[in-house]
């Protein structure tokens, strides 16, 4: 901070932006009130060792380095601030004695103190509880981006210029007309939104986006002390690593030696592209995955990223900002952007495609290298990605859910048959040793699954061990006992459905007199929670059926839904 913003910051005095805190006795309470209220609202900048009527008290000495511990120690406990949010305090000269500083930006969370939510008003720091009112911040913090973060002390001669005539060579391969090829740094940073004007505050320079992309590792550890990608070979050494990667460099680096290390741990298998080309799936599915890390992490968590290599697959864990809990549906998801600047900018190098494409794609890549196994992708906090690099299809297992669900072969028909045993178990069932443990595994799942939806209870039977289906002289003598009958019709018509079947077709094959008890007890909880669906947009079209959906493929095979 320059003696000139200072003064300028002492003479306009507290307003929705500024605060002034006295801390003659430590650091007030009140000071993390006011962290979490301009968290929520616009950001601010926080003075300590100034009245509330801007008279410059100064800090003694002594007491500078205990202030800047404490709050650098609360800011980082979750029982103080939540989600955490670490800042730096920095110290500036006055007449009147040093003073700490606290830049605080607008974040992309919603944040409370000590379980309170603060918003911002004129001078004032309040809490806020009415729901109404915590619905509304929640739906403006939407708007808000990270990445937008404007660097009010960060110039174009402290990012690395290397890295724009990088930017420039890699556009020369791919659009020998492109406007940058000839543009300056600045004109690149303006194009890419990386130099913005804030017109809210008034507000102009570079951005976090800017620092991340561009910036010097000197300038990112300063920006973003905590933010890394941590690359882990866990093939041989699961307690801790066969091989690793650690990155704390700019975002194009990142990119590039993310997409090398990771795609060197795995064979090649081609694909035949549009035009007839050989492409490597490889190179297809870690593109998608790396360029997702980046461009969809919330960079103000203090979390890493983590990216995980096991022999079987990939997964990888990223700080993120979630609008639900759960795993996406590959088939119906809308994708929002997390940091829209940054994934344009990629987009501009040929490194991501539109919004939500990258997760498709991959899904389509990983069924082709796999030959049948699907990725996963769970919304939470943080995001999990688990990318199938093998399949554990089914196969002659199928027996199990036929015993359990007490079907025929002849009732099921081949063509079902032969889709059941193409499906991809959950690789966690890899490593059960015999067909008993797998059995016993999934009837626990169903159950715990099942609780988490309205009128979908799977009943099993609980008194059942795994010692008793190994005493008998075949597993299957006692497996269908694992389940009680409404867990068994539940499971008969999700199996069922794997190939479209009408109404009366599974009311007859599951020997049901009433169409309608049926429908009511078993087809509805299942439709009404996502398991299967209509395949006629009608729902009273005579050529109605039902067919299973993605959720409820999940569910059969182990997976999280």
């Amino acid at each position: 901070m320059t003696q000139q913003e200072l003064h300028k910051i002492l003479a306009q005095g507290e307003n929705i932006r500024i605060e002034f805190k006295e801390a003659q006795q430590g650091v007030p309470d009140s000071f993390y009130d006011t962290v979490v209220s301009f968290l929520n609202r616009e950001g601010g900048v926080i003075l300590l060792g100034v009245t509330d009527a801007g008279n410059v008290l100064g800090l003694e000495e002594q007491n500078l380095m205990r202030l800047k511990q404490d709050i650098v120690t609360a800011l980082n406990n979750p029982d103080v601030l939540n989600p955490p949010f670490p800042l730096a305090v920095n110290e500036v000269e006055h007449a009147n004695g040093k003073l700490l500083y606290i830049r605080v930006p607008i974040s992309s969370f919603v944040h409370k103190h000590c379980t309170v939510i603060y918003d911002r008003e004129n001078d004032s720091d309040f809490r806020i509880a009415d729901e109404a009112r915590i619905a509304e911040m929640y739906a403006r913090k939407r708007n808000v981006f990270t990445e937008n973060q404007i660097l009010p002390h960060l110039k174009i001669d402290d990012l690395d210029a290397g890295l724009f005539d990088k930017v420039r060579s890699r556009l020369s391969l791919t659009n020998a007309n492109h406007p940058w090829l000839e543009a300056t740094n600045e004109r690149i940073l303006r194009d890419a939104r990386f130099l913005r004007r804030d017109f809210t505050t008034g507000e102009e320079g570079l951005t976090l986006a800017a620092a991340l992309v561009f910036g010097t590792d000197d300038v990112i550890g300063n920006v973003l002390p905590a933010y890394r990608i941590d690359i882990l070979e866990r093939r041989v050494n699961l307690d801790r690593w066969d091989d690793r990667l650690l990155l704390k460099t700019n975002l194009i680096d990142s990119y590039l030696k993310a997409l090398a290390f990771i795609k060197d741990k795995w064979p090649e298998k081609f694909h035949q592209g549009k035009n007839g080309e050989r492409i490597d799936l490889r190179e297809l599915i870690f593109r998608e995955l790396v360029g997702n890390i980046i461009i969809h992490r919330e960079y103000n968590n203090a979390l890493p990223t983590e990216v995980v290599i096991y022999d079987d697959r990939v997964e990888t864990t990223n700080p993120n900002r979630m609008r639900f809990r759960g795993p996406l549906d590959l088939e119906t998801f809308d994708a929002e952007p997390k940091n829209p600047n940054i994934r344009a900018f990629f987009n501009v190098l040929t490194w991501a495609d539109e919004i939500g494409s990258g997760v498709k794609n991959m899904n389509k890549f990983v069924v082709a290298y796999t030959g049948g196994a699907h990725p996963m992708f769970v919304e939470d906090e943080p995001f999990l990605s688990v990318i199938p690099m093998a399949s554990h299809q089914v196969g002659d297992m199928y027996r199990i859910y036929r015993s359990l669900a007490q079907l025929k072969d002849k009732e099921l028909g081949e063509d079902r048959l032969m889709q059941l045993m193409a499906y991809p178990l959950d690789l966690s069932l890899k490593k059960l040793s015999d067909w008993d443990e797998v059995a016993f595994h999934l009837v626990r799942s169903w159950k715990e699954k099942s609780r988490e939806f309205e009128d979908f209870r799977f009943l099993i039977n609980n008194a059942l061990t795994i010692d008793d289906l190994k005493k008998v002289g075949s597993w299957e003598e006692k497996s269908e006992e694992l389940l009680k009958k409404r867990g068994r019709v539940l499971l008969s018509t999700l199996i069922l459905t794997i190939l479209p079947i009408s109404l009366e077709e599974l009311t007859t094959l599951l020997g049901y007199k009433s169409k309608e008890r049926y429908r009511d007890d078993y087809v509805k909880p299942l439709k009404n929670n996502g398991f299967i669906e209509y395949t006629l947009e009608q729902a009273n079209d005579p050529n109605q059926q039902y067919q299973l959906t993605q959720r409820g493929r999940n569910f059969l095979l182990g997976s999280p839904i």
